[in-house]
């Protein structure tokens, strides 16, 4: 069952991580990354957004659009036992990650981001 999500709080998060696979480990890395993309947003009311892109050209260029309710909550999903198995997984399979946060131009409007069965 999906957790009930937080509101965006003014220290909310919104981030694209951009991230190029080794080519040998592209099919287990993406087996990492849609398992906890659905925990977390299944089961973490911050985690508001974990939608996972992957490019055409090139599939082993991933990119994750996220965003978390807060600070707090954003420690809490990397604190988390699903998250520390993906990253401690998926480290050596990893060729280059860029953390960028952004900012909404409308702050009004609202990502839903789900798991349907």
């Amino acid at each position: 069952m999906d957790a009930e999500k937080l509101p965006m709080a003014e220290d909310g998060i919104v981030r694209l991580s951009k991230i190029q696979v080794y080519p040998e480990y592209l099919q287990k890395y993406l087996e990492y990354a849609i398992e906890v993309g659905e925990i977390s947003l299944q089961t973490e009311p911050g985690v508001l957004t974990m939608y996972a892109i992957q490019d055409k050209a090139d599939s082993c260029h991933i990119t994750i659009l996220e965003s978390y309710s807060s600070q707090e909550a954003y420690r809490q999903h990397i604190a988390s036992k699903h998250f520390q198995k993906y990253k401690q997984g998926t480290l050596h399979m990893v060729k280059d990650l860029e953390l960028c946060d952004q900012s909404p131009l409308n702050p009004r409007s609202k990502i839903t981001n789900a798991i349907c069965e």
